[in-house]
């Protein structure tokens, strides 16, 4: 009696370490495709929080820049931004050439997540 206990057990065990695996194997097959499909909805997500719940503060243009494509004879780039919030400082890319460093420009960003930002983008 206590021998089939044991063996019950055991094909309990099994049978939940074997699902397990399966399961494993799968989230291991499906990261690159949900890596895939977060990179891409990202951006419209953050812009989306970022038009109704951004915050907006001065930031200033720091020698920290950012290469655009792979020029031959000269390269292409912007310079990034630094701001603090909440006691922290944080970083973005300008994406505008002809801004120097030191230059002053506003950035939105949200209050709960100072690390989602963006430069303002003037409304039309």
């Amino acid at each position: 009696m206590m021998q089939k206990t044991k063996q019950m057990n055991n094909k309990k065990k099994n049978s939940f370490l074997v699902k397990l695996k399966k399961r494993m194997y799968l989230l291991l097959a499906l990261s690159p495709i949900l890596y895939l499909c977060f990179s891409i909805f990202k951006w419209p997500v953050y812009n989306s929080l970022l038009d109704k719940y951004a915050v907006v503060k001065e930031a200033t243009i720091i020698n920290e820049k950012n290469i655009q494509g792979k020029g031959v004879i000269t390269q292409m780039f912007t310079y990034s931004y630094a701001f603090s919030a909440n006691g922290k400082l944080y970083n973005g890319d300008s994406k505008k050439r002809g801004y120097k460093i030191g230059n002053k420009i506003e950035v939105e960003y949200l209050e709960s997540f100072p690390s989602i930002n963006r430069p303002k983008q003037i409304k039309e």
